[in-house]
């Protein structure tokens, strides 16, 4: 009875779902399957090794990646980078180098999952909002990251 809506792009769905194909998924996929069939070969130099990132809202793979938003969690080509900054929503959201894989997973809280947006000034460490509300962190001295 309720209106639906799509989670990503927000697109109103009427009350029989007609659902499209989901091309951020199916990138995911596609690249997992080509990293796979490239593991089995086995062969070639590093820099043939070396992969390029296809953006996730692309709908061909012509368009490499430039950079991760870890809010998102989505790899972004120039043009839709463009897209994503000039949205006002989206303008604290965090950028980082495609492949930085180590430095994505370096910025989530170990004990909940979610970004680090907060440091504690108690502990000297950086944690994540719900690590301040009720985990081993609440009452500290907290401020935002940007004042840090």
């Amino acid at each position: 009875k309720a209106p639906y809506s799509c989670p990503m792009c927000k697109l109103q769905l009427g009350p029989i779902l007609e659902l499209q194909k989901n091309f951020q998924l199916c990138s995911i996929v596609e690249a997992f399957l080509a990293t796979t069939s490239k593991g089995q070969q086995g062969k070639g130099s590093a820099e043939e090794k070396k992969e390029l990132v296809p953006c996730d809202f692309c709908l061909d793979w012509s368009q490499p990646a430039v950079k991760t938003c870890l809010i998102c969690d989505a790899s972004l080509c120039q043009a839709h980078l463009n897209k994503h900054n000039a949205k006002a929503s989206q303008q604290d959201h965090i950028l980082v180098e495609v492949g930085a894989g180590s430095v994505a997973e370096e910025r989530r809280c170990l004990e909940h999952g979610r970004l680090l947006e907060c440091y504690c000034q108690d502990e000297g460490q950086y944690i994540c909002m719900l690590c301040s509300i009720a985990g081993c962190h609440k009452g500290h001295s907290i401020i935002t990251l940007k004042e840090a």
